[in-house]
């Protein structure tokens, strides 16, 4: 695989594979969960790591930091899904030089929802003039305050008010651009097809679907020879040309 940066342009994170082992009262109220992420570049499983957190958000970057600990640099292009792009990952990411291509959580209506592009409020819509922002149809959203969550309250020409983050408004139109342009297409294809690929291939060929093993570093040594076999069985396939 080498340590050629451009090798790993394709480098993702996927949370895709949640194993819920059974529990003793074989009734599922006190099943213990693993949220499994993988990193895959050019099909291969380069790194791994298995967390108690629910959240694929709170995964991100003690995930990149294992990543840069076993390979001394960071990916240039970390592609996730929807769950894995905000503010606080965003920061980080901008910080170590990794290109935006996370989708956000509300990326899929940002970019499909007609209406919601449409209506004059939307942030994408808005204008900034001094502390206020502007509609299109002219009206004039003036600032109120900075609340305790760090977003700035704004007063609706109808007496509402409503929350923008500058930052991360700056983030997620960064996010967009990339994820639409030719590179974000086809880095997004990849992600598709390698990491659920590399899940489908576990879970259907292998037939991992339980691990056997409890506490997070028994299963966590499970998947990783569960990992090896999968290269092993890439790099085999590879060699001699074998469809999966």
């Amino acid at each position: 695989m080498g340590n050629d940066r451009n090798s790993y342009a394709k480098t993702d994170i996927d949370a895709t594979f949640m194993h819920m082992k059974e529990d003793h009262m074989r009734n599922s109220q006190l099943k213990p969960g693993y949220n499994i992420q993988i990193g895959v570049s050019n099909e291969y499983i380069l790194h791994l790591d298995i967390y108690k957190e629910r959240s694929d958000y709170k995964t991100l970057i003690p995930f990149l930091e294992g990543f840069k600990k076993s390979y001394d640099f960071y990916p240039k292009y970390p592609v996730a899904d929807a769950g894995y792009g905000g503010l606080t990952n965003y920061r980080y990411l901008k910080l170590n030089d990794m290109e935006l291509y996370q989708k956000y959580a509300m990326y899929a209506k940002d970019t499909h929802d007609k209406k919601r592009m449409k209506d004059p409020y939307f942030p994408f819509n808005l204008t900034k003039e001094g502390n206020d922002y502007l509609t299109p149809n002219g009206d004039t959203l003036k600032y109120l305050y900075r609340n305790n969550r760090g977003n700035d309250v704004y007063e609706l020409p109808n007496g509402k008010r409503k929350e923008i983050n500058d930052e991360n408004l700056t983030y997620q139109k960064e996010v967009i651009k990339n994820l639409t342009s030719p590179l974000g297409i086809e880095l997004r294809v990849q992600r598709s097809i390698q990491v659920e690929g590399a899940f489908g291939v576990i879970k259907e060929a292998f037939k991992v679907r339980r691990f056997r093993r409890r506490l997070t570093h028994n299963v966590k040594m499970e998947f990783y020879l569960t990992a090896i076999g999968y290269n092993l069985r890439k790099y085999h396939n590879k060699k001699y040309r074998i469809t999966e």
